[in-house]
């Protein structure tokens, strides 16, 4: 393979209606015939994201031109930026565009995480006829489970964050670049309003008064006001289009990455199109972005590190023979690995499986019991495999005014939120957290799988949201945060890959409604002498926008009021938490 790599600099791409997108090509010195990967970013191609999870020097040496661009609006390409709205066309364009150049066989695959993973959605669901494999990572396909909204609340830590700390920047900077003395006023604006975020912006309310954000956004009060039956979702949502990817896809995620259950979606989905060898899936501890063995307060091992997955190869090694396998058609072996690789936390080690859900993994149902003191770790709420006996409700009362705040967990986020496990046990002192806990385990219990909890809920207000976190407590007391969801109860029942039939229905006070939470899924591994806990309460800000009890939105309203929650769980209405198991010997 050639050692010498020729680069060339923002090469221009016309798209159908004439704007230049621009690119950074990278190609082996000399030969040709080569298949070509590309990646399509917001995030600036010229900056270390750009070549931060694929090395493109690297893949040229390997026989591969690497293709790496700016989509429409952003730092070197013309047009104006609008997300997700242009990824479409443009991503089919360059494609296009990428099968013919000179030194190409005509073969396309696309590689890239999280906004960069979803344009290779956008792209594929074109049908371009020279795309022939994908490698999305850490991307989602409804932007109502994880993206814009999950279960129903604002994923307003993530959305604010994205806006001020990842595109603002290059927004201004395109905005007033022929005004230097105006454009150095707004930068320091900007730069402070990002600074602030963590500290105050956050707590804005009405959300839609964000400082600055018409200027760094202007397209920010027309995404978070779109109403959930709108028929923008549907045009942005790449969940019922799957079936037009007939091309090879490798999925890959993280246990506390932002679009878990997406990635896991996805898999689904693909796999009922029967493309030999595909869909294939890979799922480490990992968070957003974040493919270190220290994710959070816990070290998973070196075997987790994107520098040496499962003691075999780094993150671009594991691209490259996935591109060779299937561009290249080269005999490395790949067909031959079973198609599903997980990370199981708590043994730290990975595991190969036939397919997801694991085929032999069976459920395993844990019921809430109390005598009506589950408030706290010091409580007496209890997860049990029996019917509850007890049967006494819980309450606690939920004052947005003084939410649960954001401690770790499957976030993107301002560094003093950290992303992935951390020890809940500050957060389980709170009288409006409830602690359902098993006994020490006599045994290991392996719990893979989804996780999903029926919960009978009744409240004093309109409206309002029941938050739900899976942990695993150690023998000394710390309590690590495993997965988590949320469930806005006038959203109760949602299905979210339909927007177009999604309505709200607020609650008649203190009447008794079923919810059903989605914790998305985990693969961990509980200790003997551990305990399984489920948390329960009623926020977790700001990861989620606060329910403000009232029934108005907190995106154009500032008015609250608390609310007393009460949990049901008896004969009559067991709340119950869904997981799966596999033999501890497996």
């Amino acid at each position: 393979m050639p050692n010498h790599v020729h680069i060339e600099i923002d090469v221009p791409v016309a798209m159908r209606d004439g704007t230049l997108l621009r690119a950074n090509v990278y190609q082996p010195a000399e030969g040709q015939d080569f298949p070509v990967l590309l990646t399509r970013l917001p995030y600036g191609k010229d900056f270390p994201l750009g070549t931060a999870f694929l090395d493109p020097v690297r893949a040229a040496q390997a026989g591969y031109i690497v293709v790496i661009q700016d989509v429409r609006g952003r730092y070197r390409s013309d047009g104006p930026w609008d997300p997700f709205v242009f990824e479409f066309d443009d991503g089919y364009d360059t494609v296009e565009w990428c099968a013919n150049l000179p030194r190409s066989n005509g073969k396309v695959g696309m590689y890239g995480g999280s906004y960069f993973g979803m344009t290779q959605w956008q792209a594929a669901v074109g049908g371009p006829p020279h795309l022939a494999s994908l490698f999305p990572a850490i991307t989602w396909g409804n932007h109502l489970n994880g993206t814009h909204r999950r279960g129903g609340a604002f994923e307003w830590g993530l959305w604010a964050y994205w806006i001020l700390n990842t595109l603002a920047l290059d927004t201004v900077a395109r905005q007033w670049r022929s005004d230097p003395a105006h454009l150095q006023r707004i930068l320091l604006e900007t730069v402070q309003q990002i600074d602030a975020l963590a500290e105050s912006g956050y707590n804005t309310l009405p959300l839609n008064q964000l400082p600055g954000i018409e200027t760094i956004a202007p397209y920010f009060h027309r995404m978070m006001a779109e109403p959930l039956d709108s028929p923008v979702w549907n045009r942005l949502n790449i969940t019922g289009r799957f079936d037009r990817i007939t091309i090879p896809s490798y999925l890959l995620g993280g246990w506390y990455d932002i679009f878990l259950g997406e990635t896991l979606n996805n898999y689904q989905l693909l796999k009922k199109n029967r493309i030999p060898g595909s869909p294939r899936l890979i799922i480490g501890p990992w968070a957003h972005g974040l493919f270190s063995n220290v994710i959070g307060e816990r070290d998973f091992g070196l075997a987790t590190s994107a520098q040496f997955i499962n003691y075999r190869e780094d993150l671009t090694g594991l691209q490259l023979r996935w591109f060779d396998a299937t561009l290249k058609s080269i005999a490395n072996g790949l067909w031959q690995e079973p198609p599903v690789q997980v990370f199981v936390m708590g043994e730290n080690r990975w595991r190969y499986f036939t397919d997801w859900p694991v085929p032999s993994a069976l459920p395993f149902d844990l019921y809430l019991d109390s005598a009506g003191h589950a408030n706290t770790r010091h409580g007496d709420g209890m997860l049990t495999p029996a019917l509850p006996c007890q049967c006494i409700p819980d309450r606690y009362i939920y004052d947005p005014q003084n939410p649960v705040p954001t401690e770790g967990g499957a976030l993107l986020m301002p560094g003093l939120y950290p992303q992935g496990p951390k020890d809940q046990s500050a957060i389980e002192e709170r009288p409006d957290v409830l602690c359902y806990s098993t006994m020490p385990l006599a045994n290991d219990v392996i719990v893979i799988g989804p996780v999903t909890l029926t919960l009978y809920i009744a409240s004093t207000a309109p409206d309002t949201d029941f938050v739900a976190r899976l942990v695993d407590v150690f023998p000394d007391g710390r309590a690590y945060n495993l997965t988590d969801g949320i469930t806005r109860a006038s959203y109760r029942g949602a299905d979210w890959t339909n927007p177009s039939a999604i309505r709200p229905s607020l609650l008649d006070p203190n009447q008794v409604y079923a919810l059903t939470i989605d914790l998305w899924a985990t693969a961990n591994t509980f200790r003997a002498g551990h305990r399984i806990r489920l948390d329960v309460t009623s926020s977790s800000f700001p990861r989620w926008d606060r329910n403000l009890n009232t029934g108005e939105s907190g995106l154009d309203s500032a008015h609250m009021a608390s609310a007393q929650e009460t949990i049901f769980h008896d004969l009559d209405r067991p709340s119950v938490l869904h997981l799966m198991t596999i033999p501890a010997h497996a």
